[in-house]
């Protein structure tokens, strides 16, 4: 009788075991480490799937586990006809481009001493003069136009882009430019910034709804991502047995090209006629399936590779959306004014609105002019100005002067605060994306995020490092938090974008709450991997001057603060540096090698314009180098 007793109370504490661990499954489902371990163990793998008989999700067609092939890919959404048709990194990573005020253009006016760092004068004949790109470049006059005379890059990038007319000759001077040519401006013209920005730093955007056809249905049923999807001439295209007829094919996607060119939707066997393949189905469905390109995946070849590769835990789960999202990306510019442009030409399809910060003081707190407002102003960002909303910082926090991390901070989350307070008709899905102006993000990530439903978040975006240009590719990757839906914006980060760089969200007072609300559990992934890059990161990547105006602007807290030491001032230690890949305490990093025909070296603007970013994307002292060790 009492071996019964402890063999009852044995079992139902077996019992609750089992329901305990099924339960704490439930809320842990989301994490992938689940799904890894069990890859190996059938018979584990199998017991998961059958826990989700109990708990299946509205919605959901399949357990975290099942596999998503296209026949059995998730329910997709109704489409209506309207929608088919329409803190900075230290050392060697160091200092990225957004961290400060106004980094590295203050301290120096033209024609007149200035207070560089730490009250140190220096007369304009003895120092660099500052990047005052005031003027309109030539080549923004002109335009990006298909008949715009660009510069041929030489063999080893000739691959990426291999329309590119007769080169240029490469650098082979010890020296580039101080000044670029639209850096150079004559003091007596320029204008008051403050006065004749009138209400720019005021005014309120209003998000508009994306109505690009990114996605095309066919008669088969099949949905696909033009982007992604293989496409066939018409000729092939009528000539398949099976071939589906694209509806609103010859309406948006790419200049022309959906006119022209077909996706190819349906894969049938040649010795197996359509109405055999539904029998063999058994269930009266056709095998229908989008054709990926390289480079995508997934059922609706939607999904790029570095989300294919990447930690998120629900792969799954993805559907596309009925009507995308709008995705707000928010920088702090000082003088990165290329990368600006690579910035801007890069994610022009997948951003819906730049919020672009400038303060008149530097990240020490000195006065500085507002360079990217003028650049503003003499329409050499016309191309992209109906995405720009202009914050103004004309303060400087109390306190950033003895910590120059409190002016880093307050910079981010004035930004967010102010930028997004004048952002009309957002939604709470809405994607919201912080970065430094060194951090370029991969315009295929963020496009996937504005698409596709199922993701968690926060999110981080994997980047390629290098240092000084492209040609200094680190090892690794730099993984930054970068964003997230607008909704957990607003109730977890308190719309502070410093509290999302940070990985402290499950400490936030809104975490569960939101959590809650929200109805799904977050689970912070990455896009990209350290093998598969979602972006770049290019630290100190100016010329001599550029960075010698980052180093005596630079914040007082990232120490040691090198502007301090005037020999690390000095443009042949700076030129020396760019040539060796050395770093400011005497150190010689290890570099992985780097081909410039890899994947991800660059971003494409950048080498279809190689012209203009030759001193970023080829080494400008290699070459002198060899000859004077040869």
């Amino acid at each position: 009788m009492k071996m019964r007793r402890h063999r009852v109370f044995l079992l139902c504490t077996v019992g609750l075991c089992v329901i305990s661990f099924l339960h704490y499954y439930k809320a842990l489902h989301y994490v992938s480490l689940l799904r890894e371990l069990s890859a190996p163990y059938p018979n584990i793998k199998s017991f998961i799937m059958v826990t989700g008989f109990f708990w299946r999700e509205k919605g959901a067609s399949a357990t975290p586990l099942s596999p998503a092939s296209p026949e059995e890919a998730p329910p997709l959404p109704v489409l209506r006809p309207s929608d088919t048709k329409a803190r900075g990194v230290a050392g060697a990573e160091g200092g990225g481009g957004g961290g400060g005020m106004g980094l590295g253009i203050g301290g120096i006016m033209v024609g007149d001493a200035g207070l560089i760092g730490a009250g140190m004068e220096m007369r304009l004949r003895e120092e660099p003069a500052p990047p005052h790109p005031w003027e309109k470049p030539e080549e923004n006059q002109r335009g990006d136009t298909p008949n715009e005379e660009r510069a041929e890059p030489p063999d080893h990038l000739k691959p990426r882009n291999p329309s590119h007319q007769a080169q240029a000759a490469g650098p082979d001077l010890p020296e580039v430019p101080l000044l670029r040519k639209e850096h150079r401006v004559v003091k007596d013209h320029l204008p008051d910034s403050v006065e004749s920005m009138g209400d720019l730093h005021t005014r309120n955007h209003q998000l508009q709804d994306d109505k690009t056809p990114y996605f095309v249905r066919t008669k088969a049923g099949a949905l696909c991502f033009r982007q992604g999807t293989e496409v066939a001439t018409p000729k092939e295209y009528s000539g398949k047995s099976g071939g589906a007829v694209v509806n609103g094919a010859g309406e948006g996607g790419r200049a022309g090209a959906a006119g022209q060119r077909k996706p190819l939707q349906v894969q049938q066997q040649p010795s197996v006629p359509p109405k055999a393949k539904a029998r063999a189905r058994g269930n009266g469905k056709r095998l229908v399936k989008c054709v990926c390109r390289p480079g995508w995946h997934g059922p609706y070849c939607g999904v790029p590779t570095m989300v294919y590769h990447s930690n998120l835990p629900t792969k799954e789960r993805l559907t596309p959306r009925e009507t995308p999202r709008r995705v707000i990306n928010a920088i702090n510019v000082n003088h990165e004014f290329d990368l600006l442009h690579v910035r801007f030409h890069e994610l022009s399809q997948a951003v819906d609105l730049f919020l672009v910060c400038e303060s008149n003081f530097t990240a020490y707190g000195e006065k500085r002019p507002l360079s990217f407002l003028q650049l503003l102003l003499n329409g050499t960002y016309d191309y992209i100005r109906h995405k720009i909303l202009y914050v103004f910082l004309d303060h400087f926090p109390d306190g950033g002067r003895q910590d120059g991390w409190i002016a880093d901070d307050y910079l981010r989350t004035f930004l967010t605060r102010n930028g997004m307070s004048r952002v009309v008709g957002i939604r709470s899905d809405d994607v919201f994306v912080i970065n430094d102006a060194d951090e370029i993000p991969a315009h295929e990530g963020l496009l996937f995020l504005k698409l596709f439903d199922g993701w968690t978040e926060p999110f981080a975006i994997h980047m390629r490092k290098s240092l000084y240009g492209f040609f200094w590719k680190q090892f690794g990757s730099l993984e930054v938090v970068s964003g997230c839906t607008v909704g957990m914006l607003r109730d977890v980060y308190d719309g502070d974008g410093i509290k999302l760089r940070r990985r402290e969200y499950y400490t936030m007072p809104g975490f569960r709450k939101y959590e809650n609300d929200t109805g799904h559990i977050l689970v912070q992934w990455s896009v990209g991997s350290p093998f598969h890059f979602a972006g770049w990161h290019c630290s100190w990547c100016f010329t001599p001057e550029g960075i010698y105006f980052k180093l005596v602007s630079a914040q007082n807290g990232d120490f040691p603060r090198w502007g301090d030491y005037e020999d690390k001032r000095d443009l042949n230690y700076i030129r020396d540096l760019i040539r060796t890949g050395g770093w400011f305490d005497g150190s010689l990093q290890e570099y992985p090698p780097v081909d410039p025909k890899e994947h991800m070296y660059a971003p494409k603007y950048m080498l279809e314009h190689f012209n203009r970013y030759h001193y970023l994307l080829e080494n400008p002292y290699s070459k002198v180098s060899r000859q004077s060790d040869g």
